[in-house]
């Protein structure tokens, strides 16, 4: 299992925001190209970028994220706000190595399943989890439970799955690795998680679910977690 840092822009800085909600933010650097740059020479395999602004329909970060896929050597998977075919291929265009949906993908598979073929491994599905139930457009919506929307998302072509568990994420509260150990059973598609990770050991048990990566935030902005240590951990 891969590490994979988050950095989660909105107003142009380095945010986090408690279970998703962004009037519960915490601000860490108004550098984010910075910051990405620090995570690669830290051994960051991949970086997990995503406007919060573009999520909430509250503006845009696009020319930070283009500086950071343009000037950070490590692939980077960018999400927030890509709701139709024109903004996930702007994405792609702009340097992004993998795009990242999850409103379009839920409620449009049509459109979702061309877009599969098109790009296939280069689009990665977001679902945004609480209770076991997926929540969308910027955690506002229920659109059903996680067991549904998994077999038709591979029906679809999906290449793989990030799950954010909402009500853990940025709070240092610990992952949901049960949820994760039901998903082996539910999916043969790659997982990412993403949630709650405070410590190596919470990381050391999402390996052991099987997920192919861990997204952190927090817990490496806190100082929890040093980059240097987890960028890879066994199963």
């Amino acid at each position: 299992m891969i590490t994979i840092p988050a950095i989660d822009l909105m107003g142009g800085r380095v945010v986090r925001l408690v279970k998703g909600d962004p009037r519960r933010s915490r601000a860490y650097s108004p550098d984010p190209v910075g910051v990405a740059k620090r995570f690669a020479e830290a051994g960051a395999r991949w970086l997990h970028v995503v406007d919060l602004d573009a999520a909430l329909g509250a503006g845009a970060n696009r020319a930070t994220v283009e500086a950071i896929c343009r000037d950070v050597d490590v692939p980077v998977q960018v999400g927030g706000g890509l709701r139709d075919p024109a903004a996930v291929a702007a994405a792609l265009d702009a340097g992004a190595k993998r795009a990242v949906l999850g409103t379009l993908a839920i409620e449009q598979p049509d459109v979702f399943e061309t877009l599969a073929a098109s790009f296939g491994d280069r689009l990665v599905v977001a679902l945004d989890v609480r209770g076991g139930r997926i929540s969308l457009d910027g955690w506002r919506r229920d659109a059903g439970p996680i067991a549904r929307a998994l077999p038709a998302l591979a029906a679809a072509g999906a290449a793989r799955v990030l799950v954010t568990v909402v009500d853990a994420d940025g709070t240092l509260g610990g992952p949901d690795v049960s949820l994760y150990e039901r998903l082996a059973a539910l999916t043969d598609l790659p997982v990412i998680a993403s949630g709650g990770v405070r410590s190596e050991a919470d990381l050391r048990a999402l390996a052991n679910t099987g997920v192919e990566a861990a997204v952190v935030g927090t817990a490496m902005y806190e100082g929890r977690v040093e980059l240097r240590a987890v960028a890879e951990v066994p199963a």
